[in-house]
């Protein structure tokens, strides 16, 4: 197996594991065996636990928004916001039990020096929103409502995707409308 499969095996491994015990309650013994590798092999390829949960998750929440937006930046205002919105509901829809222990394990991360994840995520889309022409007053009110809309699938989940595209579009023309007033 090549190394950067090796690599997604445990970090794969190591996700279901977090998931189901928590960060503190999983140990790397455990992670080597339900990625069916040794614990030296599983050191090889990383030099920690916290290695591997920043590694697992950091790509869900940050590559995959940046990619969304760099995607969506050759559209108009509010096809980039449709397309972002929707980009982050269907992550947070395939990704939910990692999002939930990112959330829960917030704490944790910043005590690794990576926390705040919600903030990084903030000051992405206020970029974003900046580039798009709204003011500082604009921002805070798209961004409440970009924020509420994403972390609301969390609690809300919806699979139904007529009626998630519909919302998608009313929150965005509020957005849009606030933003070109």
């Amino acid at each position: 197996m090549k190394k950067e499969e090796r690599r997604e095996q445990i970090l794969e491994a190591a996700m279901k594991l977090f998931v189901e015990k928590g960060y503190k309650g999983t140990t790397t013994l455990q992670i080597a065996k339900e990625a069916e590798i040794t614990e030296v092999t599983l050191f090889r390829h990383f030099s920690s636990k916290q290695e591997i949960l920043l590694e697992g998750i950091e790509p869900i929440l940050f590559s995959t928004l940046e990619g969304a937006i760099n995607i969506s930046k050759e559209s108009s205002g509010s096809e980039m916001i449709e397309s972002i919105l929707s980009d982050r509901i269907t992550l947070i829809s395939k990704n939910y039990q990692v999002i939930k222990l990112i959330l829960m394990e917030d704490s944790l991360l910043t005590e690794l020096g990576r926390g705040n994840f919600i903030n990084r995520i903030l000051e992405i889309l206020k970029n974003l929103l900046t580039e798009m022409g709204a003011s500082e007053e604009d921002n805070k009110f798209a961004l409440r409502l970009l924020m509420g809309t994403i972390l609301s699938v969390l609690y809300m989940p919806d699979k139904n995707e007529e009626d998630i595209k519909d919302y998608i579009g009313k929150i965005t023309n509020i957005i849009v409308q606030e933003i070109n007033k």
